[in-house]
C-alpha cells in the first residue's frame, strides 16, 4: 500500500497523456473490469456506464478474468483514483490519474467509466470502431458528464481547485523602531494545472511601541496581496515557493502619558512593495491546513515621531508568518 500509494502522488505531478497506437491490443476488444479499494465508487454504476457505451465488449462480473481478454483497473488510494487499461502479458498499457474530489457524488462512477473508455480506445482499435458507431447514432455520453470540459472526462490536472481560508498572521519590520505586529488574513487560493498557484489575501495586524516618559505609538496595517507560485508534493502534503507584492496603508498613533502638556496625533502613510512566498500545506479531503512564510521590502516609509524623534516606523524590509486552515468549496 505503501508503495502504491507513493505511485499515486509521483504519477499525479508527473503524469501525461496517453495517445492512440494501432493494434496496442492484440486481444479480440472484449476486456474485463476489476475495481480495488474504492469505497466511494459504486462498482455496478461503473459497469452500467460502461456497458451503455460498448454493449458486450464488457464481459460479465462472474466470467472473471480471461487470459485473452484486456483489462481495466480502477484503483484508489484517498482522493484519488488509479485507472489503468491493460492488454495481454507484454502489450501496452495507459493510465491516468482522477482526483474524486472533484466529482460528488454519483459523478465519481462516470467520471471513471469514461476515463477507463478513453484508455480502452487508446489501446483497443475494437473499441474505438464500438465507440465511434455508438457515437455517431447517438449524442456522445461525455456531454453529460460533470466537469470543466466537454470534450472528455476532466483529468487530475485539467480543472481548477479554489480555496478559502483564515490565518493568524506575525509581521515584524526588523528596522529600527519597526512594530512586531500581529494580526489576521482572509485568503484565497487556487490551484491552476499541476504547476501553478494563484493566491490573494487581506490582512490587518496591529503593534504597540513604548515610549518612556511620553506614552505610546501605535500601528495599525492595512494591507492586501497577491501572488504565483509554482507548487509540487507528495500525497496529501504539497509546498509553494512564488513571488507577488503586497500594498496597503498604515494608521500610526501616539497616546500621551501627560495629556495636558503632550499632544498625540493620527497619520496615514501607504506602505508596501515586493515579496517573496513560501509554504507548506497538508490536505485532509477538502479541508487544508497551511503555513506560509514571507520576505518583502516596502518602497515607502511611514514613520511615526515623538520628542522629535523616530518612535515607531513601518520601513525597509518586513518578514511575516501565518498558519491558518482552508476548505475547497
Amino acid at each position: 500500500m505503501v508503495g502504491f500509494t507513493l505511485s499515486i502522488a509521483w504519477a499525479a505531478m508527473h503524469a501525461v497523456p496517453a495517445y492512440a497506437e494501432e493494434n496496442a491490443s492484440s486481444g479480440d476488444g472484449r476486456f474485463a473490469l476489476e475495481i480495488k479499494a474504492c469505497p466511494k465508487v459504486p462498482t455496478e454504476s461503473v459497469r452500467r456506464i460502461l456497458s451503455i457505451e460498448i454493449g458486450d465488449l464488457l464481459l460479465a462480473a462472474a466470467d472473471g478474468m480471461r487470459a485473452e481478454s484486456d483489462r481495466l483497473t480502477i484503483r484508489c488510494a484517498g482522493d484519488f483514483a488509479w485507472v489503468q487499461a491493460a492488454g495481454q502479458a507484454g502489450s501496452a498499457s495507459f493510465e491516468q490519474i482522477v482526483s474524486l474530489d472533484e466529482f460528488p457524488g454519483d459523478a465519481a462512477p462516470r467520471a471513471l467509466a469514461l476515463a477507463g473508455l478513453e484508455l480502452l480506445a487508446t489501446l483497443s482499435s475494437t473499441v474505438r470502431a464500438r465507440m465511434a458507431s455508438k457515437h455517431n447514432a447517438s449524442p456522445p455520453l461525455t456531454t453529460s458528464v460533470v466537469g470543466t470540459s466537454e470534450t472528455g472526462p476532466a483529468s487530475a490536472g485539467s480543472t481548477r481547485e479554489t480555496h478559502i481560508g483564515l490565518a493568524g498572521t506575525w509581521r515584524w519590520f526588523p528596522a529600527a523602531h519597526g512594530p512586531s505586529a500581529w494580526g489576521g488574513q482572509v485568503q484565497a487560493r487556487s490551484m491552476v494545472g499541476r504547476m501553478w498557484q494563484l493566491a490573494a489575501d487581506a490582512e490587518v495586524a496591529g503593534a504597540r511601541n513604548q515610549v518612556a516618559s511620553i506614552g505610546e505609538t501605535s500601528a495599525l496595517l492595512l494591507s492586501c496581496a497577491a501572488s504565483a507560485s509554482v507548487h509540487g508534493g507528495r500525497g496529501t502534503i504539497r509546498t509553494t515557493l512564488g513571488l507577488g507584492g503586497r500594498f496597503g496603508f498604515a494608521r500610526l498613533a501616539g497616546d500621551s502619558a501627560d495629556p495636558a502638556n503632550i499632544t498625540g496625533a493620527t497619520v496615514w502613510h501607504p506602505w508596501g512593495g515586493p515579496m517573496v512566498t513560501a509554504g507548506a500545506l497538508g490536505r485532509f479531503g477538502r479541508f487544508a491546513l497551511g503555513l506560509s512564510a514571507e520576505v518583502g521590502r516596502s518602497l515607502s516609509e511611514a514613520n511615526g515621531l515623538a520628542g522629535g524623534v523616530t518612535a515607531i516606523a513601518v520601513r525597509g524590509s518586513w518578514v511575516a508568518l501565518s498558519l491558518g486552515g482552508d476548505f475547497h468549496p
